[in-house]
């Protein structure tokens, strides 16, 4: 997940760095942290990523965003909730849709390719199966931070995990329009995306930069999934 938002600030012509343990001292536009808690425990999960939050508060980090996994694999819940009560913000939006994918949230159901997400293989995951569709289901127990699914004409509540409801590139930057001061970004690599042309307007040169990459250096693509159920 980190290395993934590496690619998308690069594709925005802007520096990334990938770090495993939190370090201010680098010229790179973008730092993705990667913190590898999907694995953890509920408890360890949330100290890991409130760890990582404090450091970035003592060394006045403005713009965060939390990654997760785009369909919702892991701790995501407790890891929002340890980011908000460290961070001091009353609310996440958090939009794991990546309508590029085929991955979209509608009437608070999952759908991947137009198939309910428990349909699909990520039902045969050995490790975080989907036995649902459901977006609330799928986060699990709510704990402090109440969780709400909204529509993008939606008023957004005060506190609490908010899932905005997304099938479209159009939804995502409409998402990431709404953000503010109090509000913590949250999600998977597409509305990073969207998230970042609010934060960097200037950078929307992707297509040249990938371009200019591929031409000047050698380059490793790598593309699958070493996954046994994975139909692809």
């Amino acid at each position: 997940g980190a290395a993934e938002l590496g690619g998308v600030a690069l594709r925005y012509s802007l520096a990334a760095e990938v770090q495993t343990r939190f370090s201010p001292q680098t010229d790179a536009a973008v730092v993705a942290i990667d913190t590898d808690t999907r694995s953890c425990t509920p408890e360890e999960a949330a100290r890991r990523v409130a760890s990582v939050a404090v450091q970035l508060r003592e060394n006045a980090v403005e713009q965060v965003f939390k990654k997760v996994d785009s369909v919702l694999r892991g701790q995501v819940t407790a890891e929002l909730t340890a980011m908000l009560e460290t961070w001091g913000r009353p609310r996440a939006l958090l939009v794991p849709a990546n309508p590029g994918l085929g991955r979209v949230i509608r009437d608070g159901h999952y759908y991947v390719g137009g198939q309910p997400l428990h349909h699909t293989d990520f039902g045969r995951d050995p490790k975080y199966p989907a036995a649902t569709s459901e977006v609330i289901d799928l986060l699990g127990s709510p704990g402090s931070q109440p969780i709400s699914v909204v529509r993008t004409r939606d008023r957004m509540p005060a506190r609490g995990i908010l899932v905005g409801e997304a099938a479209s590139d159009s939804d995502l930057d409409t998402w990431a329009s709404r953000l503010d001061t109090w509000t913590l970004p949250a999600g998977a690599a597409e509305f990073f995306g969207a998230f970042l042309k609010t934060v960097e307007p200037q950078s929307l040169e992707s297509a040249s930069c990938e371009t200019r990459m591929l031409e000047d250096t050698r380059v490793l693509l790598v593309s699958g999934s070493a996954l046994s159920y994975s139909g692809g």
